[in-house]
């Protein structure tokens, strides 16, 4: 007779997601983008989680959720939703100026993970209670910084080594969203902090290792006093902000801030909001490669000789590298929110990596 369960049977963990709109749900109907493409899309596909319910307080999404998930419930607030559902996991993908709000509803509700988009909170004061309400209730946090699970960035991390001594990192958000509006401080609706938090934490996390600062920044919870965590300094700190440009409305439009690190001379944060485009760039120079990664594309090249001029070398794309066909950048990070409960990672982007982003940008917000 075999037995009825396999000591190797994988824990089944339920989850609900607060916030049916694009990133909850609708990107996952995106043809053109690599799904999963939403919380609700990645949550389905992976075997070992269970979606149980949904929660939005538009009608509208709460029903269209309802209809594309039936028969799963979908309420119009938590109140409704944790009275009827103890999840396991608990998905928060509301928009920013709600974030403090449902985070600390969700908190209570004492899940064994908390799934938090980006950014963490509309400013640092909201981020920390967040964090002080979470580990009071012992609830640990897990940042949607999608980049942190990509497979091209882990590559293009893993290669930084492989590239002699960084000398820059150049990274540049375009879009047409102003960059920043004083008048929006309530809503978050500018991209110095709705997407300029995915260019200032993936430049960090590059960084991490070659800062030596990976442990501080991946435990930090529980480590660092409530006192201590408030004076906390992320890696990139203390900068020179130049090329502001304003707008007829004194909005933002373009920016650039500067910053030395131990293990690189020059990194540049610049955002544009004039583009009529949207892009995501990083450019990564060392002494013996390259590195250019972006939304769609990643190149690696490598120091040898010139083609071009004798007695010279060049830099040319390194043919030896195999770039990963999908990012995986969802189901990653997902994953990694299953294999953290099975006790068998770490979280990859955490609470402290959420607010260490904020804290860069408020402080380049200080220039404004």
């Amino acid at each position: 007779m075999f037995p009825l369960f396999s000591k190797s049977k994988k824990t089944i963990y339920t989850a609900a997601i607060i916030g049916c709109g694009r990133i909850g749900y609708s990107l996952g109907q995106d043809k053109k983008r690599e799904q999963p493409a939403s919380h609700t899309a990645a949550l389905a596909e992976n075997p070992q989680i269970k979606l149980i319910a949904g929660c939005d307080s538009d009608l509208s999404r709460a029903e269209e959720w309802h209809s594309a998930n039936y028969p799963l419930p979908a309420y119009m607030n938590t109140a409704n939703l944790f009275a009827r559902h103890k999840p396991d996991i608990v998905t928060v993908a509301v928009n920013e100026d709600n974030h403090l709000k449902v985070a600390l509803e969700a908190i209570n509700a004492r899940p064994k993970l908390l799934i938090l988009e980006k950014p963490v909170a509309l400013n640092v004061k909201d981020a920390l209670k967040i964090k002080m309400m979470s580990e009071k209730e012992n609830v640990p946090i897990l940042v949607n910084h999608e980049r942190r699970f990509a497979e091209d960035y882990a590559l293009a991390r893993l290669y930084m080594k492989k590239i002699g001594e960084i000398q820059s990192i150049h990274a540049l958000l375009s879009s047409s969203l102003k960059v920043y509006d004083k008048k929006e401080e309530n809503t978050g609706e500018y991209s110095l902090i709705h997407d300029g938090t995915h260019l200032v934490d993936i430049v960090m996390y590059l960084l991490e290792e070659l800062e030596g600062q990976k442990a501080q920044t991946s435990h930090v919870t529980g480590l660092l006093s409530r006192a201590q965590n408030t004076l906390h300094k992320p890696i990139l700190h203390d900068p020179i902000v130049t090329g502001i440009y304003r707008d007829e409305k004194d909005c933002v439009r373009n920016l650039t801030a500067l910053y030395q690190v131990s293990s690189c001379p020059l990194v540049s944060i610049s955002l544009s909001g004039r583009s009529k485009y949207f892009g995501f760039d990083i450019d990564i120079r060392g002494t013996e490669g390259r590195i250019c990664i972006g939304n769609g594309y990643l190149t690696i090249y490598k120091n040898a000789e010139s083609t071009l001029y004798t007695g010279f070398k060049s830099l040319t794309p390194d043919a030896s590298v195999k770039t990963p066909d999908k990012t995986l950048y969802f189901s990653n990070m997902v994953q990694n929110a299953v294999d953290f409960l099975d006790g068998k990672s770490e979280l990859k982007s955490t609470l402290q990596n959420g607010i260490d982003a904020l804290r860069v940008l408020e402080e380049i917000k200080s220039f404004c």
